[in-house]
């Protein structure tokens, strides 16, 4: 296997398992590890030797987590929004500017292109920069974009704009998944990125609803306006109330940073209240991971942005499979987004809010799939760690060197697998046909769902074969997963003139 499967099983200087994600291991111990499965009883003493000495994998209280994947959920919402809720003003464009369909699905693609390629520079940056700095560089961006977008006039300005837009919110979802990261174990992983999954899959159903609504009683250009107003609030709540969460700035959340501009006032409160309740012989331990943690800092510096760290991981064999499904099933999924404003259009004689309302069964569908597969994935985990005789430590994590991570999350994708693709061969044929309307849409409701639950186990699996670099792991993805949907946003108009619908 690649170098994905050996970082799985320890052979990377960085595990699950390693709370700082800073600290090597040395080459050869490592390399003498075994890696098969031990004997259950010399395992379990092991886990014992370990915990001892081994800190919490995470400082921040259950309260604190639900509120850190509440941001990040509503941070990851705004590049799926910006997306949709263009949808429903498409034709208003085509009229407006003069344009072909054809031209106005190049806007699509050329967001997709930036929404892939953006997280790819962004996510070196939050993995060795920080979150907080990255999410406010990030939205700060996507706000002045938003503004300049209501004001253009002109096909080249939106072109422009949008590509901007693109590139501001994009990286926020890969950033997510790096602080689910930082702040769970492998054991509950899904419970968190199941939330935040939900969160970016909403944007499908409302999204388009918004669009419509604005567009009809207010006009195209109120929809980037609404979407200043918000995300201008959001980046003023991060900035005061979200914490720094990188486990290179922070370690496990017990130390704040150094640096006033990484801490926002939430963090610096309550860290003050976490040192409080800390007992005698905490308090000591804190202060010596303080202590560490700020000489392993003074070595380690902010990386420029650079993408070939996302390329570097398409180059492995095992990534680079697990990448391109993603790819393939956003490529069918953009496709059928994209169309789905005309041929409803002209086959039921709808307008611009109807339009948007028919997104609605791939919005709930989408997040439907997203809370329950988080559900999935962790009972999965849990249920191959107890045929195995493994130990699950969901306060400090596990050792993923003696277990089969790819198995247990590959064991869920394959059925929704199979039903996506057999509900995704007769949708067009559907439409060719002018079925009634709610035979589309019940075919794009399990399209959703099952695409969408087999993508969320993928992710999360990418997260736990790189734990050291998890943004940098979900740039990669992002940039296949984009560039091959604004290639299924480029080419569907032609195919669909050239083909037929079925």
């Amino acid at each position: 296997m690649g170098r994905i499967l050996r970082l799985a099983r320890g052979e990377h200087p960085s595990t699950t398992k390693d709370d700082n994600a800073i600290e090597y291991a040395d080459a050869d111990a490592v390399e003498n590890k075994p890696t098969e499965m031990s004997d259950p009883s010399a395992l379990e003493e092991e886990k014992k030797i370990a915990a001892s000495t081994q800190p919490v994998h995470s400082a921040f209280s259950k309260h604190e987590k639900r509120f850190i994947v509440f941001m990040v959920t509503m941070a990851s919402f705004f590049s799926p929004l910006s997306g949709q809720i263009y949808y429903p003003i498409m034709p208003t464009l085509v009229q407006n500017y003069h344009l072909s369909n054809a031209l106005v699905n190049l806007t699509i693609s050329t967001y997709m292109i930036l929404q892939g390629l953006a997280p790819s520079f962004m996510g070196t940056f939050a993995d060795t920069g920080g979150r907080r700095p990255a999410y406010i560089l990030a939205f700060a961006i996507y706000t002045a974009a938003n503004i300049g977008l209501a004001l253009q006039d002109s096909y080249a300005a939106l072109m422009i704009l949008r590509c901007i837009q693109s590139a501001g919110s994009s990286g926020t979802v890969s950033f997510g998944y790096g602080v689910i990261a930082d702040i769970a174990t492998p054991a509950e992983r899904g419970m968190y990125i199941g939330p935040m999954a939900a969160g970016v899959m909403i944007a499908p159903a409302v999204g388009p609803v918004f669009g419509g609504l604005l567009a009809r009683y207010l006009g195209w250009r109120s929809v980037f306006w609404f979407l200043v107003i918000i995300s201008g609030g959001y980046l003023g709540l991060f900035i005061v109330a979200m914490p720094e969460t990188a486990r290179k700035i922070v370690g496990n959340g017990s130390v704040p940073p150094k640096e006033w501009w990484r801490m926002s006032l939430a963090q610096f409160v309550l860290s003050r209240r976490r040192l409080q309740r800390m007992s005698t012989e905490e308090q000591k331990t804190h202060e010596t991971e303080r202590a560490r943690l700020r000489t392993e800092l003074r070595k380690t510096k902010i990386s420029f942005p650079n993408p070939l760290k996302s390329f570097a991981i398409l180059l492995e064999k095992d990534a680079l499979i697990i990448i391109s499904y993603v790819g393939l099933v956003m490529f069918a999924n953009i496709a059928l987004l994209t169309t789905t404003p005309n041929l409803f259009g002209s086959l039921y004689d709808f307008n611009d809010f109807q339009i948007g309302l028919c997104f609605i069964p791939l919005g709930v569908s989408a997040c439907i799939a997203a809370v329950l597969n988080g559900k999935v994935i962790d009972n999965n985990y849990a249920r191959t760690a107890r045929k195995l005789g493994f130990p699950v430590d969901r306060r400090k994590g596990d050792d993923l060197r003696h277990f089969p991570i790819e198995k247990s999350r590959l064991q869920t994708v394959f059925p929704g697998m199979a039903l996506g693709i057999a509900a995704f061969i007769p949708y067009g044929w559907v439409l060719e046909r002018r079925a009634p309307l709610v035979a589309p849409l019940i075919l794009q409701f399990v399209i959703s769902f099952c695409f969408i639950a087999s993508l969320n186990t993928l992710n999360t699996l990418l997260i736990d074969l790189f734990p050291d670099r998890p943004a940098t792991a979900a740039a990669a993805c992002n940039l296949v997963r984009c560039w091959l949907g604004a290639v299924g946003a480029a080419v569907i108009d032609h195919m669909l003139s050239g083909m037929g619908w079925g």
